[in-house]
């Protein structure tokens, strides 16, 4: 199943519901106005209670059968709800004065709903049953008749004013009802279609996701023969040249291409086994920052692990290091030496903040975000990795869209800011594990 056949069948169901709930207020609503006219008018009280009772459990059960048997609600099971509505209300009005019933405003009420939520077709369909039934109850139903009383014209009166009375209370109840489930059904339509957008706006990054994957194995194979030679270069080279200065070069070089070479490997190795760990917050990050000084052996990262938490665990891969190292990259492009890290738990999260001194975000980027979010402010965090960006004139943009990813993967989110002061700040909040799980993955 799809995600965006999920989506309709649940928002079907909910319109469902909300309709069942919509049939038992009029449903009490029709047995109270009996009830309270059977004194003035000649209903057959009994007989109508038995066509009520009948009609409630008829519609009830076949809306309970698609709910239970959480059978797809679609456009064609919705339809057939709403005309065994107009069905039911029709042999109530039958056996209670037909067309002179003020309640025959009722089915404005199933008209409504039926165009508000079906195709045109169905809606059409609807309108027309509605209709017809109506013209038949003007030639074939029985009518209701008062209690004789001394004077026609007293009797005719009577018959006049609860007439009225009953088409203005039928109106009021018909209005409200319309615009307090309608809204609700379309409010749910509207959040279906958001969505259903959204969901699409995430399969078309994950396609765009797959193609970089494709490329980069291919890439990763190819420069295996690369490093290779490099490192059999600079080892010959080290051992010509005696100069210090050049040693130390050479040899950054070289430990540069072995880390290189170790990550193809640690890259080969993790796809085979795909697995997701459990570890400590402090285990994680120390890694992390081991791993990413590595390759970066020139800058300067501020911390304090006197002020990560203690015993918290995460569930993370190999895309996770690589996620948390391309974020600090670009931190650190954008002020070196004078990037910070810190890390907070919030309740069953942790949020891991990382904040550079750079220029921020610009203006026109700014800007096309928040046409894109018209509800967040500039200052507020956003999504910010909808879309390829860089700030690097070099970037391509790659980095922030594979981290944004990778992070969602195992459960978590990313938020970029610019700060007030100087920079921008980068959270990324992540799902704390148990212990249990960190000692399963232990073993």
């Amino acid at each position: 199943m799809t995600q965006k056949t999920a989506l309709n069948l649940s928002t079907g169901a909910g319109n469902l519901k909300r309709l069942c709930w919509l049939r038992g207020i009029l449903i009490s609503f029709e047995g109270i106005v009996f009830l309270l006219t059977s004194s003035r008018f000649q209903f057959p009280l009994t007989g109508l209670y038995l066509v009520l009772l009948f009609n409630t459990i008829l519609i009830s059960s076949t809306a309970f059968r698609l709910l239970i048997n959480k059978t797809a609600v679609g456009d064609r099971e919705f339809f057939l709800q709403l005309l065994l509505d107009l069905l039911s209300q029709t042999t109530l009005l039958f056996f209670s004065g037909g067309y002179t019933n003020p309640l025959v405003s009722v089915y404005l009420v199933t008209i409504s709903i039926g165009s508000a939520l079906l195709p045109r077709l169905f809606s059409w369909s609807l309108t027309c049953s509605a209709v017809l039934f109506y013209t038949l109850l003007m030639k074939w139903y029985l009518p209701a008749g008062l209690d004789s009383a001394p004077e026609q014209s007293l009797l005719h009166q009577q018959v006049i004013n609860i007439h009225l009375s009953g088409m203005w209370i039928t109106f009021v109840l018909s209005a409200l009802l319309i615009n307090y489930f309608v809204e609700l059904m379309a409010s749910a339509l509207r959040k279906q279609q958001k969505d259903i957008a959204t969901a699409r706006e995430l399969q078309l990054r994950n396609e765009n996701i797959l193609a970089i994957a494709i490329q980069a194995a291919g890439a990763a194979h190819e420069l295996g023969t690369p490093l290779a030679t490099m490192a059999i270069i600079l080892g010959d080279l080290q051992d010509e040249y005696k100069d210090p200065t050049l040693r130390d070069n050479l040899k950054l070089l070289r430990c540069q291409v072995d880390e290189c070479k170790k990550r193809l490997q640690q890259l080969v190795t993790e796809s085979q086994y795909n697995g997701i760990e459990s570890i400590e917050i402090r285990d994680f990050l120390c890694r992390v920052i081991q791993q990413w000084q590595l390759i970066r052996p020139e800058s300067e990262l501020h911390y304090d692990t006197s002020q990560w938490p203690l015993s918290v665990y995460l569930s993370c891969d190999l895309t996770l290091y690589q996620a948390i190292s391309a974020l600090l990259d670009n931190a650190e492009d954008a002020s070196p030496g004078q990037v910070s890290l810190e890390v907070k738990q919030n309740n069953q999260s942790l949020t891991i903040q990382i904040r550079d001194k750079g220029m921020g975000f610009p203006e026109a980027h700014a800007a096309q975000r928040m046409e894109k979010h018209p509800d967040s402010s500039r200052e507020a965090c956003f999504n910010a990795i909808s879309d390829r960006f860089s700030l690097k004139e070099d970037g391509l943009g790659i980095g922030l869209l594979l981290s944004q990813a990778s992070i969602e993967r195992l459960g978590g989110q990313v938020h970029i800011c610019s700060q007030q002061e100087q920079g921008s700040l980068t959270e990324i909040q992540l799902p704390i594990t148990s212990k249990k799980l960190f000692q399963q993955s232990r073993k």
